[in-house]
């Protein structure tokens, strides 16, 4: 087996180098790799160039641009507005099930049929997304005039009670 990482190559247990002291060395350079990640994976205010989709870079890291909502904050407005899971709706809604639901009544709240909530890298293991209106791969067939984007922030700041303005916020699909 080979690991997805080259600095961290698989130890198969069993193996005279499997030993207390090289996991350790290996949990701390791990650690120390992540924390290099963790720093290039900030959310940012503006999209940097590097990652636009171009001729030249038709395959740059996935970013995806919104509000960020921990599955917590979207469990809690779909109890807000009682919705109810279109598959079973006399069960009642759980956070894993929520997401849909919220998508559903933003894109109605907001008149945007490509609104999309996707799951989003986060260093610690809270799970959480970004209510986007688009990623640097769908922009250039998806984004709006100027006024109409402000527009739709601004109802969405509102419908999900966000002070906090739209960032780019990095794919959880994206590989470390």
């Amino acid at each position: 087996m080979t690991s997805p990482y080259p600095d961290f190559p698989h130890i198969p247990r069993g193996s005279r180098l499997y030993n207390e002291e090289t996991m350790n060395r290996r949990r701390e350079a791990f650690n120390e790799y992540f924390k290099t990640v963790i720093e290039q994976r900030k959310p940012v205010a503006e999209l940097p160039r590097k990652y636009v989709v171009t001729r030249d870079n038709p395959h740059p890291p996935f970013l995806a641009f919104g509000f960020l909502r921990t599955i917590d904050q979207l469990f809690a407005y779909a109890q807000k507005h009682g919705l109810k899971d279109d598959e079973d709706p006399d069960e009642p809604l759980t956070p894993e099930f929520c997401v849909f639901p919220c998508l559903e009544r933003l894109r109605e709240v907001a008149s945007e049929p490509y609104l999309s909530i996707v799951p989003v890298f986060s260093p610690t293991d809270e799970e959480v997304y970004v209510v986007t209106l688009y990623t640097n791969n769908t922009m250039c067939a998806l984004q709006c005039t100027d006024e109409d984007e402000q527009d739709i922030l601004q109802l969405l700041r509102e419908e999900l009670e966000i002070a906090d303005p739209p960032m780019w916020y990095w794919d959880v699909r994206n590989q470390y």
